[in-house]
């Protein structure tokens, strides 16, 4: 801008420089909101799929905790008569944890548990191997959790340690 006789006189490149601005300042504000927007919203994607994880986890670990019951209870009653290979459901019968076939809908509005039971075999020198004689004391016992398009699962064994 330049003086003459003391009154300011504008040029005309120099008229559409303030709004120029303003667009410029008002475009990095937007994008600059709009990434943060991004990550917090990632942030809340990331922590709901930790919580149903962790409540897979839980449930996991609490049918687990039900064979053992079943295993301590009575091996000859409730685990040998189960089928190889068949998916069972941990479920509360009056007051008693019980693995039944028919499935008991969603967990926590979200998971599908399973319990499967597969043989168990040992070779020459008793170690769990994946053929030789089989133990019919000891179940290999898969726990799947599914939710969405997410799976879940403990391996682990169950020997009948109290021969009952």
């Amino acid at each position: 801008m330049s003086m003459k006789h003391g009154i300011p006189i504008k040029r005309k490149n120099e008229e559409g420089v303030g709004m120029i601005d303003i667009l410029i300042s008002v475009a990095i504000i937007t994008i600059a909101f709009w990434g943060f927007s991004q990550v917090a919203l990632l942030g809340v994607k990331v922590q709901g799929e930790a919580e149903q994880r962790e409540g897979a986890v839980y449930l996991a670990q609490e049918a687990i905790e039900v064979a053992r019951l079943l295993r301590d209870s009575s091996w000859s009653s409730n685990i040998a008569p189960l089928s190889i290979g068949v998916p069972y459901f941990p479920v509360v019968s009056g007051t008693e944890w019980t693995l039944s076939g028919t499935n008991p809908g969603l967990l926590n509005n979200l998971h599908t548990r399973t319990v499967t039971f597969e043989r168990v075999y040992r070779d020459v020198n008793d170690n769990i191997a994946g053929s030789g004689t089989e133990d019919t004391n000891s179940r290999k016992i898969v726990i799947s959790l599914t939710w969405s398009d997410k799976k879940y699962e403990i391996v682990t064994y169950l020997t009948n340690l109290l021969f009952n």
